[in-house]
């Protein structure tokens, strides 16, 4: 499986490409826009986003709502065109316009925003409520929480009752206190005229013990989850599983033990990998989220145009993007886990695929591989 996202921030819309997906996947549009409501919603979100309205159009790949096999596209449209008409030449100190320049030489720092801009992670939203709906048939769940903003933090979720109570924070947080302490540190942020960055969790249960591999260095599931979380707009880090590693090894390994026949755990401090394959346990991954570069304040920069020292003018944004990143790392851990899935159970027909996940059995020692090898 394959899959990429194009367009441009102002331009007609984004579009979201999967290949090599299974065919027979009833898919509902409904939840598609549904993800798509949840990335423009979190409190702290800008302008734009009172303008868009999100909407998944299936272009190819689905026939009487079923998956084909062809290369599925899906476009979001842009309703909010572009705030500026002249030419830009002041650089943002923390986003792409700088260094960008510096590659690919074109006198219109604009044109970079249009591509390093956070609005095509709509499409990956899109593409990735697909992942998550094929998961969901196959016994796999995702979620998220955000679990800081600026200087406020709280416990990252345990259990699963968290699952339904975050959906009605604003800021997509499960801790009630934390998240009205939240809301204050970004109405205090948009006072001052700055931007708050923080912490999220996306959490997978149900993927099968035995996906990925170490066949090659990016086979392994936490090589994909390293890659493709930092390729997340402001993302700047990410940690699997728990990052207290100050524990000493007796402590942080997850040990095993035996009921009635079934290896167990009672820890998950590996999040759900070991040697770039997942366990069993649940799959845990936090990302770290940098403030937004666009101040209304503005910040020191220098006019590339006349190489004067001045200050960046305001661009249009908002004051913290965590929540929205939280529902986009969802997405790109689904689609992530989905193409590990179906690298080690086929495609083809999901009803096939289907059977050979639920038929896939925890491997005995003595399966008949080891007394072959002996021979």
């Amino acid at each position: 499986m394959k899959f990429t996202v194009a367009g441009d921030s102002h331009g007609s819309g984004v579009f979201g490409v999967i290949e090599e997906l299974p065919s027979g996947v009833s898919l509902s549009i409904e939840k598609i826009d549904r993800q798509l409501q949840r990335r423009q919603k979190g409190y702290g979100r800008g302008q734009r986003m009172k303008g868009e309205e999100d909407r998944a159009i299936v272009k190819s790949g689905l026939w009487k709502d079923l998956t084909t096999g062809a290369p599925l596209l899906i476009e979001i449209e842009n309703k909010v065109s572009s705030a500026e008409k002249s030419v830009r030449s002041i650089p943002r100190p923390g986003h792409s316009d700088y260094a960008a320049w510096t590659r690919y030489k074109l006198n219109d720092l604009a044109v970079y925003a249009e591509r390093s801009s956070a609005r095509w992670t709509a499409a990956l939203t899109a593409i990735g409520s697909v992942a998550s709906q094929i998961l969901q048939e196959l016994g796999i769940t995702l979620c998220s929480s955000v679990i800081a903003i600026g200087k406020v933090s709280c416990e990252r979720p345990t259990g699963t009752e968290w699952i339904s109570r975050n959906c009605g924070s604003p800021v997509f947080c499960h801790d009630e206190i934390a998240y009205r302490e939240m809301l204050k540190e970004i109405d205090t942020a948009n006072e001052l005229g700055e931007t708050l960055g923080g912490r999220f969790v996306v959490i997978a249960d149900g993927i099968p013990a035995g996906t990925g591999g170490y066949g090659s260095l990016f086979e392994r599931l936490d090589s994909r989850i390293g890659k493709h979380f930092m390729a997340i707009p402001s993302v700047k880090g990410i940690f699997i599983g728990n990052p207290d590693v100050s524990l000493r090894g007796g402590e942080y390994h997850d040990k095993l033990y035996i009921k009635d026949g079934i290896v167990f755990r009672q820890t998950n401090n590996a999040g759900g990998i070991e040697g770039g394959i997942s366990n069993g346990e649940r799959i845990v991954v936090e990302a770290s989220v940098k403030p937004i570069p666009s101040l209304r304040r503005g910040i020191s920069s220098v006019d590339l145009s006349d190489l004067n020292e001045t200050k960046t003018p305001y661009v249009r944004s908002d004051t913290t993007a965590v929540p929205a990143a939280a529902i986009v790392g969802e997405s790109m851990l689904a689609l992530l886990l989905l193409e590990a899935i179906l690298e080690r159970f086929g495609n083809g027909d999901f009803c096939s695929i289907k059977r050979r996940v639920k038929d896939e059995s925890i491997p005995h020692w003595n399966d008949g591989f080891g007394e072959e090898h002996d021979r």
